[in-house]
């Protein structure tokens, strides 16, 4: 695997994001300016890179000769560099350890512009890959951000599901290190398909803002399913699943299960488990800093 994982957390959660082999298509609707929120005051990094995809011809690529995806670890430099660097940071001095998250994409660094519904427009930059993601319609955000999570994660995205269900070692292999993995985090969250499916039904009957976040997540998820659809179609499909049986590089025969809404709880059982362990302890640490 390349990259390292970003995870967006939208309506439920979401996952960042680089879109190779699209199908071709009409062009595009422009979106309508963005406001820049930030106004060039927010950045960000994603060691070693934004592309965490790989197909089989490029893991075999990086085995034999070295040469990576795009945007695989095209931040790691910067970041690194922030270990020694950072003494006397000044605000002017942020865009040599990380990079403008500023929304939009100016003309000249456009890298490519698809569609893949008629409601949403996602633009990648040519220096890191990131994609701005502009919809019509919310219905066509929330697709569209899954489309593109899909693109740059889906082979991570498909592990950590099936980590929240401590089925990782029958999907991705029985090493030690899988099985001690999934055991210490199913012991924090041990939901059955049961428990996942009863968040979601809960969630639908809460209220009309749960209603709204179901919604998003269905959206979502049908971005996640497009770009299944059109990654299996194109061959161009994570090579993790060939490497672990999932599918076959010669015949294409094999299947990458869809994705549904209780997956996201799965998921956010995880990352509930690996970040939000620890801490609760603001208070103290206050009154420690004030002398109490």
């Amino acid at each position: 695997m390349f990259g390292r994982l970003r995870i967006l957390m939208t309506a439920a959660l979401a996952v960042a994001c680089v879109v190779a082999g699209l199908p071709a298509s009409a062009a595009p609707p422009k979106p309508a300016a963005a406001t820049d929120y930030c106004q060039g005051q927010c950045n960000d990094i994603l060691p070693p890179g934004e592309n965490g995809n790989a197909t089989l011809l490029d893991i075999l690529g990086n085995r034999t000769i070295g040469t990576r995806p795009a945007h695989t670890d095209d931040q790691l430099g910067p970041y690194a560099k922030l270990a020694s660097q950072y003494t006397g940071l000044t605000n002017g001095q942020l865009n040599t350890f990380f990079d403008n998250s500023s929304f939009g994409v100016p003309a000249d660094q456009v890298a490519s512009t698809i569609s893949p519904r008629s409601d949403v427009t996602i633009v990648r930059d040519k220096a890191t890959g990131v994609p701005h993601i502009t919809g019509t319609t919310r219905s066509g955000t929330e697709f569209g951000a899954g489309y593109a999570g899909a693109a740059d994660r889906l082979w991570t995205m498909d592990l950590l599901r099936h980590v929240g269900r401590a089925t990782l070692t029958g999907f991705a292999g029985g090493a030690p290190s899988n099985r001690s993995f999934e055991q210490s985090l199913w012991a924090g969250a041990p939901y059955t398909e049961q428990d996942l499916q009863a968040q979601i039904d809960r969630l639908a009957s809460s209220s009309s803002r749960g209603q709204q976040a179901l919604a998003d997540v269905n959206d979502y998820v049908a971005g996640v399913n497009a770009y299944i659809t059109q990654a299996v179609s194109n061959r161009n499909f994570p090579g993790e699943y060939v490497l672990t049986g999932h599918m076959n590089a010669i015949t294409n025969a094999g299947s990458i299960d869809p994705f549904k809404p209780t997956d996201l709880i799965a998921i956010a059982a995880v990352i509930g488990a690996l970040f939000g362990s620890g801490g609760g302890n603001e208070i103290a640490s206050a009154q420690v800093k004030e002398g109490r």
